[in-house]
C-alpha cells in the first residue's frame, strides 16, 4: 500500500513540474533601437539597433498602428504618459518590448515586418 501511495505521489509531483516547464513566450523589454525613416501615410517605421550586433540588424519595419506608444521622463520617473505617432522623429532613440516569437520570425525573415508589444520613445525632448 505504501508503495502505490508514494508511486501516485511521485507519479503527482513529476506531473506538476512537467506542467509547470512549459515553453512560455518570453517578452523581452529594453530592445534599443534608433529610427531611421518615419511613413506617416501608413504609420510605420524603420529602425535600426542602437548597437552594434544587436538582434534587429540595420532595417526592421515596424507597424506603430495599433501598438501602445509611451514616454517616460527620466528626470520625473512618475511621469509617464502616453504618446501618438506623430511625436515620433527620424534619429529618435526607441525602446522596444518584442515577443521572442515575433523576434525568431522576423530574424529567420518569416515576417517583413516585425511585431512589437509596446514602444517607449527614449529621447528625452517632450516637456
Amino acid at each position: 500500500m505504501k508503495k502505490i501511495i508514494l508511486t501516485l505521489y511521485l507519479l503527482s509531483c513529476f506531473f506538476v513540474l512537467v506542467s509547470c516547464s512549459s515553453s512560455k513566450d518570453v517578452l523581452h523589454l529594453g530592445v534599443n533601437a534608433v529610427i531611421t525613416e518615419v511613413d506617416a501615410s501608413d504609420q510605420t517605421i524603420l529602425v535600426r539597433d542602437s548597437d552594434k550586433g544587436g538582434p534587429l540588424g540595420e532595417a526592421c519595419r515596424i507597424d506603430c498602428s495599433e501598438i501602445p506608444m509611451i514616454y517616460c521622463n527620466y528626470d520625473a520617473f512618475d511621469d509617464v504618459r502616453d504618446i501618438s505617432f506623430a511625436d515620433l522623429q527620424v534619429n529618435d532613440e526607441v525602446i522596444l518590448s518584442i515577443y521572442e516569437s515575433e523576434l525568431e520570425a522576423f530574424q529567420n525573415k518569416d515576417a517583413a515586418e516585425l511585431k512589437i508589444d509596446q514602444l517607449q520613445l527614449g529621447t528625452q525632448r517632450i516637456k
